[in-house]
């Protein structure tokens, strides 16, 4: 799977905006790890961090993160619960985060709405949400 329109778009717009975006592939060794760690993780999620990398889109629109995390890496835990299938892979940079749920076997994105505390199901495939993040829509 190619992130090629994706990854151009992203191009054209941090160069129009005059933003610059830090942004990391991922090696394959770190994408074989993260596959036998998470074997449910949907493809397109890799290929992303291959083709695109970890790091920030746009001007702090979103931030998707190398490894998958949960509130026990941030130390909320105490804070706000999750059921331990959920993991995230980013955040909106306003306290809501992004991720999966590994025991629904799909390729779904969650979110985590900290204001509410709950989990809502978007419904929307890895490379939907992402371009939505990306503000892409119409390719």
């Amino acid at each position: 799977m190619s992130f090629e329109k994706e990854l151009s778009h992203l191009l054209i717009m941090e160069e129009k905006d005059n933003i610059h975006s830090e942004r990391k592939k991922a090696t394959a060794a770190e994408i074989t790890i993260l596959k036998n760690r998470y074997p449910t993780l949907p493809e397109e999620y890799f290929d992303y961090l291959l083709e695109i990398g970890s790091g920030t889109i746009l001007e702090s629109q979103f931030k998707v993160m190398s490894n998958l995390f949960d509130f026990t890496d941030l130390g909320l835990e105490d804070v706000y619960y999750l059921p331990e299938s959920i993991q995230f892979f980013g955040d909106n940079f306003s306290g809501d985060f992004a991720g999966f749920d590994l025991l629904q076997h799909k390729n779904e994105v969650v979110e985590f709405w900290y204001d509410s505390n709950e989990i809502y199901h978007t419904g929307k495939t890895f490379r939907q949400y992402i371009r939505e993040k990306m503000l892409l829509f119409n390719l």
